[in-house]
């Protein structure tokens, strides 16, 4: 696949120039050495391998292969994959991504207008194996135990800020700094399937600071051009009225499963016997795994903006003085399940999609005409004024989608954190964006 040097033994040869004595020793040197790139390019492989088709289908031979090693090449290094996540983690992404989300939040809470720019590569397969964590206790230690480390040099630099009266302190301290990685997680996620804004940045760490540093509601955000409208696609239309038992048995027990173990993870025989029918039941009325996918997608996902499911929704709830008719409208179409069978599905569903042409045809155009439909709602609130009117529409629908979906990944790994905590973040958030410029 192109993920590894392809003369992975080119160095070996060059025993064959060196003077008879001191061959040992350099041949020594050049093995051990080659053996220590040979470790980088696996662990190299195995990350672009999890951003390519996730950890549940990620396999250590496939790993192998794609650095034209044997098999045992990877056992030797790497019994199992928990251990190679591990590695990964601790030799590559911590110094990496991690190296940077330090110096990001060093940035950040010292008032930078330009944090760091961060390895989106790397951030994706944090944002895979935090995926992976909901239904693989096995990968806690490592997945999260990073995540722990994270926070905690970003709590240390958002202490500091404190310390000058700069923070708000009616906010947790973890939760702050974890809304910046959930706006980054939940991109990934949401940009499986859509195309993120290309601009609008700096207007979001903008807005961001303000939620959780002391200055003033109304202080403008930074000037940006207009982002053009996102396009609304048809989007498949689902008859539920006509279905059978069976069909209807099957679609419920596939939305429960894939929510519980993801798309990959998800065997058509669990279905099958969640619904305690047969696997030819399934067979017998979709092509597989992918189309009763699409169509637990288009029956459980496609109605009511539920792909996007209930985060905005909440955050709006969570805000006082909601008594204006829009905002009221807009909370009332977004999907009311508090599940956390909901945020699997979604997240389900965006992960099917990356690698199932069956799924992406369903999920990608729902996710598109929903945040068109959020897009075009912001604006029009703002033309009511009830919306502020210096922050792009396609930015704001954004950071509201992807943010609480993120942060759902992140809160996994700090259970203390009472959910009231994420609220009151949220509702200073939509008091801003509920405040007029200056």
């Amino acid at each position: 696949m192109g993920y590894c040097s392809k003369n992975i033994y080119s160095s070996s040869a060059q025993g064959a120039l060196l003077p008879f004595s001191n061959w040992g020793s350099e041949m020594v040197k050049v093995s051990r050495q080659r053996s220590a790139e040979l470790r980088i390019e696996l662990l190299d492989a195995a990350a672009a391998e999890l951003r390519r088709v996730g950890y549940d289908a990620m396999a250590l031979t496939t790993v192998a292969g794609n650095c034209g090693l044997a098999t045992s090449a990877i056992y030797n290094r790497f019994p199992t994959k928990e251990a190679l996540v591990d590695a990964l983690l601790k030799e590559r992404i911590e110094p990496g991504l991690g190296a940077q989300t330090d110096a990001e939040a060093l940035a950040f809470w010292s008032g930078s207008d330009e944090p760091p720019k961060l390895d989106f590569g790397q951030l994706g397969v944090v944002a895979e194996l935090l995926l992976a964590a909901r239904h693989t206790p096995s990968l806690h230690e490592s997945v999260y135990g990073f995540l722990r480390r994270r926070t905690e040099v970003a709590v240390a630099e958002r202490e500091k800020a404190a310390a000058r009266g700069d923070v708000r302190n009616d906010q947790d301290p973890k939760v702050q700094v974890l809304m910046r990685a959930a706006t980054w997680v939940g991109t990934y996620f949401f940009g499986l399937v859509s195309e993120p804004p290309k601009r609008g940045e700096k207007a979001l760490n903008a807005y961001m600071r303000m939620a959780v540093m002391n200055i003033p509601f109304s202080t403008p955000l930074p000037a940006q051009t207009r982002l053009k409208a996102r396009t609304a696609p048809k989007v498949r239309s689902v008859e539920h009225d006509d279905q059978d038992k069976i069909h209807v048995a099957l679609v419920d027990s596939a939305a429960e499963v894939f929510a519980e173990m993801g798309y990959e993870a998800a065997a058509v025989a669990d279905i099958a016997r969640r619904a305690q029918l047969t696997t030819g039941a399934i067979y017998n009325r979709f092509s597989g795994k992918a189309g009763l996918m699409s169509e637990v997608i288009a029956t459980k996902l496609g109605a009511d903006t539920e792909i996007l499911g209930i985060d905005l929704g909440q955050a709006l709830a969570s805000s006082s003085s909601l008594s204006k008719p829009a905002l009221n409208e807009f909370t009332r179409g977004v999907n009311s399940d508090t599940g956390d069978n909901s945020r699997g599905l979604r997240l389900a569903a965006r992960d099917a999609a990356r690698h199932e042409p069956e799924v992406a045809a369903v999920v990608g155009p729902l996710q598109d005409a929903t945040l068109a439909a959020m897009a075009n709602f912001v604006r029009n609130a703002q033309g009511e004024g009830l919306i502020r009117s210096d922050i792009d529409a396609e930015v704001a629908v954004w950071f509201w989608s992807v943010n609480p979906l993120g942060a759902g990944l992140l809160g996994a790994a700090f259970p203390e954190i009472p959910m009231k905590a994420y609220e009151t973040f949220y509702a200073t958030a939509m008091e801003i964006l509920r405040t007029q410029p200056a």
